[in-house]
């Protein structure tokens, strides 16, 4: 054997050895701090008060409603806010998101209570045995950390995470906008949206927000999709152009949605003869 094989392995033997204390030490500390766990658990007055409070007490869940949206479209991405996509969600969700409000703040008048029985009734540093473990300030620490494991956190206020992404048509991220908004300002969205007169909203704001997100839909990956379908030639009058635009064949204004069937091909001269008007245009039978 070599002298440098002899050095390789007598580091290779120390490192083992290392190792092997490592895992020792670990082993050690876990057991250590086993038996800590288990002297709280067993012993500690504030764990089994906090217990019984904790049977007492039932949180409402509130469910999140968190909106993250990505436009291929630059122009789209620019021109609608996150305040817009908000509005346009609470327009078909508002009802859930009533509910969710409505449980946070539930939750947050009976955190107080909950809070302050645990005041009144919870002491750390209580057990019901005089023989405590040795290391006395690992025993509160272990007890403090326990009992914060086990105080109950709910949801006590609500808010709407909104996120919009920009992406190349491929997906690569480019840029994004975001915002939280908390329970009083979506309240206020929402009295707005329901301050309608049958389907027509009243606040053009709201509605300007709606259309706004409506056509934003229209992606660049969704609108080569449309021009491919209907042969890059306008459905009306069967010109190929250089100005070919999306059409919603029920108009946005009329409740029209963006969607792959509601969609056409028409050159900007017919889609401005066709203004808001309902018309579809079948290209099946036009000779081209």
């Amino acid at each position: 054997m070599t002298a440098e094989q002899i050095r390789t392995l007598i580091l290779l033997i120390l490192l083992l050895h290392v190792v092997a204390g490592i895992v020792a030490f670990s082993v050690l500390i876990n057991s250590l701090n086993a038996k800590y766990r288990k002297f709280v658990i067993e012993h500690s007055e504030s764990l089994k008060q906090l217990d019984e409070i904790n049977a007492a007490y039932r949180f409402n869940a509130v469910k999140l409603f968190d909106l993250r949206h990505s436009y291929d479209n630059e122009n789209f991405f620019d021109t609608i806010s996150t305040r817009d996509y908000l509005i346009y969600q609470l327009a078909h969700a508002q009802k859930e998101v009533i509910k969710s409000i409505k449980a946070a703040q539930a939750n947050k008048e009976l955190h107080e209570k909950y809070k302050e029985e645990i005041a009144e009734k919870c002491i750390l540093g209580t057990f019901d045995t005089d023989e405590l473990l040795s290391n006395e300030k690992k025993l509160l620490r272990t007890e403090a950390r326990m009992f914060k494991q086990k105080t109950k956190q709910p949801i006590t206020a609500f808010s709407i995470y909104v996120c919009l992404e920009l992406t190349k048509i491929n997906g690569v991220h480019r840029d994004s906008k975001c915002q939280t908004y908390y329970s009083p300002d979506v309240m206020k969205l929402i009295q707005r949206i329901n301050n309608k007169s049958g389907d027509f909203y009243n606040d053009t704001g709201i509605w300007d927000a709606i259309c706004r997100v409506e056509r934003g839909k229209v992606s660049n990956r969704l609108r080569f999709a449309i021009y491919e379908r209907d042969g890059n030639r306008c459905r009306k009058c069967g010109r190929r152009t250089g100005d070919l635009e999306i059409d919603h064949i029920v108009p946005i204004a009329k409740g029209g949605k963006t969607t792959y069937d509601n969609l056409q091909t028409l050159c900007h001269r017919c889609n401005m003869q066709k203004g808001t008007r309902t018309e579809f245009y079948s290209n099946k039978s036009r000779r081209f």
